[in-house]
């Protein structure tokens, strides 16, 4: 940023470091108000300095011409309604307050959500598959889980052998309907879910009300919640050998 050098600043080392060598001989001194005028000018007229700036106008920006038509059409869209509605201005509020009402009982009807869901269901590729085909997860996999839970409850840590069984229980749900489990579900989510399938969903039960009391209410699962989640998982898996 340029500075323009004015009569009071005429201190005689900024004068005289400004000045060109040939006014060397001008000494801090001998310096008069003419002198020193001069030197001023002389400095200012070098251009070295910046002292003037130019002023630039902002562009003109103009509307579009089919955004102007647009703006007028919607306009006369809206005068247009407004003279239709007029007859209805003293009982307008009353309408509005009237529709809102019927939205809201509309939306929280469980008619009205299960028909929503259906056809949401409908148009979802990973729902191909109905609800009560039966399933049930590989011995080898069920063997496994329940060796862990084993063991995490032969040191006490019930609850945590529990939430690995809901944990293990949801991915292999996930496996079987790909897709099925989305990221935003909760237990319960998955358990009122149209397409769980019917054989899973009473252990699935079981497990998550244990669960939830652990997490939620602080209840601690202890031996009897173990047992009774692990005797879930087992009669529903019912592959001979496992238990």
């Amino acid at each position: 940023m340029g500075l323009r050098l004015s009569d009071s600043q005429t201190d005689a080392s900024v004068s005289a470091s400004a000045a060109a060598p040939s006014n060397a001989s001008v000494t801090q001194d001998s310096l008069t108000s003419d002198q020193a005028r001069s030197l001023i000018d002389k400095v200012n007229g070098s251009g070295y300095i910046q002292t003037h700036f130019t002023q630039v106008k902002p562009p003109k920006t103009e509307m579009p011409q089919w955004l102007k038509d647009l703006m007028h059409w919607l306009g006369d869209v809206i005068t247009a309604i407004g003279k239709i509605l007029a007859p209805l201005g003293p009982i307008m509020p009353w309408l509005i307050y009237l529709l809102v009402f019927a939205l809201a009982m509309l939306v929280l009807s469980p008619f009205v959500r299960m028909l929503i869901r259906q056809q949401i269901e409908r148009f979802l590729p990973r729902d191909v598959m109905k609800p009560e085909t039966m399933w049930r997860p590989t011995k080898d996999a069920a063997a496994a889980l329940l060796h862990d839970i084993d063991a995490l409850a032969a040191k006490g840590e019930y609850d945590e052998a529990v939430h690995l069984l809901l944990l293990r229980s949801v991915a292999d749900l996930n496996a079987y309907r790909p897709d099925l489990v989305r990221t935003h579900y909760s237990s319960r989510d998955i358990l009122s879910h149209p397409l769980l399938p019917a054989d899973a969903r009473p252990a699935f039960g079981e497990i998550t009300r244990w669960v939830e009391m652990s997490y939620f209410a602080g209840i601690r699962v202890g031996r009897e919640g173990f047992d009774a989640c692990r005797q879930a998982y087992v009669d529903f898996v019912a592959i001979e050998g496992i238990g």
